[in-house]
């Protein structure tokens, strides 16, 4: 499986200053390349996306074949506001 990173996920990790977090952060993508499927199904208007949380954080990510398409990181609170 490829990853891709989107502008909005690449900002997002731009913003983290704690490196423990970061390292996860790096541990986790790796499980998500391992077994796309790990994450949790997202419903309603965010149909079709995959959740997988580490601490108070999230990842949001979609599957297209043989990609991984990284969208979001952020915390808990604010990463499933729509804009």
């Amino acid at each position: 499986m490829k990853i891709f990173y989107t502008r909005e996920f690449k900002n997002d990790i731009k913003k983290l200053k704690d490196e423990k977090i970061k390292s996860n952060l790096k541990k986790i993508i790796e499980k998500i390349k391992q077994n796309p499927e790990i994450g949790k199904p997202l419903r309603y208007e965010l149909s079709g996306l995959r959740s997988i949380r580490f601490s108070s954080f999230r990842i949001i990510y979609k599957i297209e074949g043989e990609i991984i398409i990284l969208l979001k990181f952020g915390h808990r609170k604010r990463i499933y506001e729509t804009k």
